[in-house]
């Protein structure tokens, strides 16, 4: 079969919906996108074949950037593997998901039900009002591209961000004006040397993605919910994992937490 130069995204999307459904890996030399816009229109399009923003329902986004100064990227994703965890046998055994990676990170919880209205009048940096709860991630990576990270930039971008699963640890309470650049962070990958140091965070604070992600998230019109969750961006990467590994996220007076591929 010959694939447009050029894939539309209602085309990429149900593409990539049938790929995570059924775990086939997609040809990434076969498909493209002209731009970001594209990418994301594709993004639209699997969370609604896949039922990922359910109205009424608490959604969870990854949301993300560089530096303060450039674009947010962020995606919805899929709810059901979005998992609290209580310890390795309580949730945090990941080895039926096909995963390529794992990110520290922190997110966060919605308190209260957030209308369009609310989020058109949010400043980034400004919206710790509706933070209900935070907590120690894992993200997980994982890829419906056969070439996985050497994909294009695009195309891992329209596959909501070469997302695999979410593991959440024990809520606990915001911590307004915490010194987030001076916070120490490691990721521990087996018998790896951890990945450690200050901060870490491209922002300087989780907190700084809330009113971008709330404004894309209700561009159209929708309420999301309270409840729903936003991881906000890696501190740090392991690209290599072996089966049954085991991924330890630490924040020195935040808490930790280890999960297994």
């Amino acid at each position: 079969m010959t694939i447009p130069s050029s894939s539309s995204p209602a085309e990429l999307g149900a593409a990539l919906a049938q790929a995570w459904t059924s775990g086939e890996l997609l040809d990434d030399t076969a498909w493209s996108l002209p731009d970001e816009a594209a990418a994301y229109a594709v993004q639209t399009d699997l969370a609604r074949r896949l039922d990922w923003l359910t109205p009424g329902r608490p959604q969870v986004w990854k949301c993300g950037g560089s530096s303060r100064d450039g674009a947010l990227g962020q995606s919805p994703l899929p709810p059901q593997f979005a998992r609290e965890v209580r310890g390795l046998r309580n949730g945090g055994d990941f080895g039926d998901l096909p995963l390529i990676g794992a990110e520290a990170e922190i997110a966060l919880r919605l308190g209260q039900d957030v209308t369009p209205e609310i989020a058109a009048a949010l400043v980034p940096g400004q919206a710790e009002h509706l933070i209900d709860a935070m907590c120690v991630a894992i993200e997980w990576l994982g890829s419906r591209w056969r070439r996985g990270l050497q994909a294009d930039t695009l195309l891992r971008l329209a596959d909501a961000q070469t997302h695999g699963a979410l593991a959440l640890g024990p809520w606990q309470a915001w911590k307004p004006g915490h010194d987030w650049a001076n916070q120490p962070c490691e990721l521990i990958v087996g018998d790896a040397a951890p990945m450690a140091g200050l901060g870490g965070h491209g922002l300087n604070d989780p907190a700084w993605v809330v009113a971008g992600w709330l404004k894309y998230a209700t561009r159209d019109g929708a309420t999301v919910a309270a409840g729903s969750v936003v991881t906000t961006g890696s501190w740090r990467v392991a690209t290599k994992l072996a089966p049954g590994a085991t991924v330890v996220a630490r924040y020195d007076g935040i808490g930790e937490l280890t999960v297994r591929a």
